[in-house]
């Protein structure tokens, strides 16, 4: 069992701590109390903990003086300290901690500052980080990358795409985003909020089509992202054509970028493959749009109406589902059931999470479970209903494992199969429900799994279409007359 994290909280109330103590023991973490700055300073020099809560309002040493007297110490530099006020409204997003403390808002905060304050660690060291640009921004990342003088290559997956991004000696040396290279593929980089990232080091070859400072592309990068934004309202959406129109009465002077933008809407364009063309940024192509639509020169083309998304299910799939999770229900009754997910690690899961949220008809949980319960809700129309929930993998909880996956339609093994030992598994193949597993490869399977009588069903690297297979009836023919109670 991994050992406990241990978070020191200098509060005057010695009952907050007392309050969150119990809680937070139960989430793995360990809280020791200071009831001023002083007493802190004594505890964080003596056993130095994983992360500091410190309330401004503490006597004797202030937040500033304590942060700065760790951080000349080489044995407590690196622990990170979190501000804790009742003023915090006001204050920069998620600058403060706010009282009164609540238990999910430690626990979310402390999992996010240790999971960053890890990737630094990584980062100083010579070997691979990975985590998620939601808990660790990309700018921060790329500042602590140039500080340690790191040389590799960054991968960021999500929504946007594949991206890349190359440092040699911490320097940004050239990046790629779709079809777009150099600071231009950058900046569109630095303008995401979310999706996995990897840092492999190592040497990079080639020469280098950025050359700027990492602090400098940072903050250019939050310009254009920023400016990018606000003219979202004023230009069409990324899918819909442009055209031109009026073109005689364009003046003969053009700014460089304007000329550009005409030039390659010689012919109509969707706004992304205009994006994508131009040699210009996005943030000045879509300034070089926005002045042509305003004075009349370009036009969004009218086109066909969009199509509704393909339905997750064809009739026939729909109406066996709706009698396997209506069964022994009163007619009319709303039919819900579910789905459980096991395996993966923490990034493998938001990502599955990341693509189930782009079915129709799915909607995420706004406050996703830490441990297990329900990570969002898919609507398939006609009072049909199919909760997707996430199974418990922690050794404690193996005892409620049966119990939670009760009356699901069936699972979905994540690949490879973190967190799932072998007593989760043998536990998962005696639920007796279809399994599908997604992954790279149907090798990965827990042999506790593969082995058994009802072996899961492969369905791919798509968590998504291994969804609409397993509603659709994968896995049971194997497990015919084992589906929900």
């Amino acid at each position: 069992m991994a050992p406990a994290r241990k978070i020191l909280l200098a509060d005057p109330d010695p009952a907050t701590a007392r309050r969150l103590a119990p809680a937070l023991r139960r989430r793995g973490f360990q809280l020791y109390g200071a009831r001023d700055g002083s007493r802190a300073l004594q505890l964080a020099l003596q056993r130095p903990p994983d992360l500091v809560l410190f309330d401004e309002d503490c006597p004797l040493v202030d937040a500033r003086s304590f942060a700065r007297i760790l951080k000349s110490n080489p044995r407590t530099a690196a622990i990170p300290v979190v501000l804790v006020s009742r003023r915090g409204a006001g204050r920069r997003a998620g600058a403060v901690l706010e009282k009164p403390l609540r238990e999910e808002d430690v626990v979310a905060r402390a999992d996010q500052v240790l999971r960053r304050a890890a990737a630094t660690r990584a980062a100083a060291a010579s070997r691979e980080l990975e985590g998620d640009l939601a808990e660790f921004p990309l700018g921060d990342l790329l500042q602590v990358l140039g500080v340690n003088r790191r040389s590799g290559r960054l991968v960021l997956e999500g929504p946007g795409g594949r991206g890349e991004i190359l440092l040699r000696d911490g320097r940004v040396a050239d990046a790629t985003a779709g079809a777009a290279r150099g600071e231009k593929a950058l900046y569109r980089l630095l303008a995401r909020r979310q999706g996995p990232f990897n840092f492999a080091p190592g040497p990079v070859e080639g020469p280098a089509t950025i050359d700027r400072r990492v602090e400098e592309v940072v903050l250019e990068g939050a310009r254009h992202a920023d400016e990018t934004a606000a003219l979202r309202d004023a230009v069409p959406a990324p899918g819909e054509t442009l055209e031109l129109c009026r073109v005689e009465e364009l003046p003969p002077e053009l700014h460089p970028v304007t000329a550009e933008v005409v030039a390659l809407l010689e012919r109509p364009l969707p706004l992304g493959e205009l994006l994508d063309r131009a040699e210009a940024s996005d943030l000045e192509v879509l300034r070089a749009v926005e002045t042509l639509l305003a004075r009349g020169f370009a036009r969004r083309r009218e086109g066909p109406e969009r199509q509704s998304p393909a339905p997750i299910l064809d009739p026939g799939a729909m109406h066996a589902l709706r009698d396997r999770v209506a069964r022994g229900r009163a007619s009319g009754a709303q039919a819900v059931s579910k789905v459980a997910v096991a395996g993966g690690g923490p990034l493998s899961r938001r990502a599955a999470l990341s693509r189930l949220a782009a079915l129709p008809g799915f909607a995420a949980d706004p406050a996703p479970p830490t441990r297990f319960g329900t990570l969002g809700r898919l609507d398939l129309g006609d009072g049909l209903r199919v909760d997707i929930c996430e199974l418990p993998l922690d050794p404690g909880h193996l005892p409620v494992f049966r119990a939670f996956a009760a009356g699901a339609l069936g699972a979905l093994l994540l690949l490879p199969a973190d967190g799932l030992g072998e007593d989760h598994a043998a536990a998962l193949r005696d639920l007796g429900v279809p399994v599908v597993a997604v992954g790279p490869s149907a090798g990965a399977i827990p042999a506790a799994l593969a082995g058994g009588p009802t072996p899961p069903a492969f369905g791919g690297v798509d968590p998504a279409e291994a969804l609409r297979a397993l509603l659709a009836g994968a896995g049971r023919a194997a497990s015919a007359g084992m589906g929900p109670p």
